[in-house]
């Protein structure tokens, strides 16, 4: 029977690490909680959802190894309010014992017995990145991914690695974000890559790494799963096999004949407002009108109840254009833009809009127009 002594930060820690993987299951129980098991000197801990598996460690004192799978998310809570540095789990007649200086609690768990054993990756190509790198990329490209479970190739964020490049790219059919980046010298000259990563485990990542100071990731993938490991902290999951859009042709075909130059710490300011007047706008959610002409965009956007309209200095090179534009997306990627001057690249009112940081060809972002309404 499990009986440990463990640090209280540290195991809510590896809890709030592992929840990422567990989605409440009704057919198999035990799938909604999470494993915990004490052997040789460690406390291993276990989330699954039998796509995505998360696994962490942590130190403690062990009187008694064994194995529980806990309801979590009541003994989260209750770690969060107690103080205690040190606590003690236990099992006794198929319950778990949590003692503090002050408090004895008892709650129900699931049959360990049950929980599925987790799979490994033998094969496949590696490559380690730096983590705080990979985090800002993912966070930035991640805006695009479809959040629609149901449209599944592109509820993900695509990675491919070619030509000593890491390539990271998202759409959800309406906007693309395509980042690019050369890879560190000790890195390249390795096997080619291309997976598609779920949304979930995209997400779920993203909290672990900013929990977790670690500066390198390794990435393992053998087409069909990928292993990303950490610290103490290992994922696995399944990717997409679905196909994904071909990006690559809209790169190549995308075709422009006007540039536009904007301030981007004002262009932000702009779209700001003029979004608390289109986000509720009946006949085209977040969209604006932007008149570009004689270097100034005139940006319009109403709603049943009021209106707004912007000026704004722009260096313009080509012919006026007046187009619509989810006002929304725009402001997504501006956001994330770490450069003074954003560049709009357009052809007419319905052919795609390229956005880029003028400096900088790494990080690129497409979104379609909206049917041109005045009014």
């Amino acid at each position: 029977m499990l009986n440990v002594k463990v640090d209280r930060k540290e195991l809510l820690k590896a809890i709030q690490i592992v929840e990422n993987a567990v989605t409440e299951n009704k057919i198999r129980e035990v799938l909604s909680g999470i494993y915990i098991e004490a052997k040789e000197n460690k406390i291993i801990l276990k989330g699954t959802d039998l796509e995505l598996s998360i696994n962490t460690e942590i130190s403690g004192d062990i009187a008694s190894e064994g194995k529980i799978v806990i309801k979590h998310k009541l003994i989260e809570e209750f770690l969060k309010q107690i103080l205690d540095e040190k606590i003690e789990l236990m099992e006794e007649q198929g319950k778990l014992i949590i003692k503090t200086d002050s408090t004895n609690t008892e709650f129900s768990i699931y049959d360990a017995e049950n929980f599925p054993v987790q799979t490994k990756i033998d094969l496949g190509v590696e490559y380690t990145f730096n983590k705080n790198k990979l985090l800002n990329y993912i966070e930035n490209v991640k805006i695009s991914a479809s959040t629609d479970p149901e449209n599944l190739a592109v509820n993900c964020i695509r990675l491919e690695i070619e030509e000593n490049k890491l390539k990271l790219v998202s759409s959800d059919t309406y906007r693309l974000t395509y980042i690019e980046e050369e890879l560190e010298e000790n890195e390249r000259n390795k096997e080619g890559l291309s997976v598609s990563i779920p949304l979930k485990t995209i997400d779920g990542l993203i909290r672990i790494m900013r929990l977790i100071d670690e500066e390198s990731i390794i990435f393992k993938s053998d087409g069909t799963k990928v292993f990303l490991k950490f610290s103490n902290v290992e994922i696995l999951t399944r990717v997409i096999e679905l196909q994904f859009p071909d990006y690559k042709s809209i790169l190549k075909s995308a075709q422009h004949d006007k540039k536009i130059l904007l301030n981007t710490k004002d262009f932000l300011s702009v779209l700001k407002r003029t979004l608390i007047f289109v986000r509720d706008n009946k006949d085209a959610k977040n969209g604006g009108i932007f008149n570009f002409e004689n270097n100034k965009l005139i940006l319009t956007g109403i709603n049943e109840n009021a209106k707004i309209k912007e000026e704004l200095a722009t260096i313009q090179e080509g012919e006026d254009l007046k187009i619509s534009l989810n006002v929304k997306f725009l402001l997504d990627y501006i956001s994330i833009l770490d450069g003074k001057v954003t560049e709009l690249k357009l052809m007419n009112s319905k052919s795609s809009v390229l956005v880029k940081d003028e400096e900088s060809d790494k990080s690129l972002y497409f979104t379609m127009p909206l049917a041109l309404r005045e009014g």
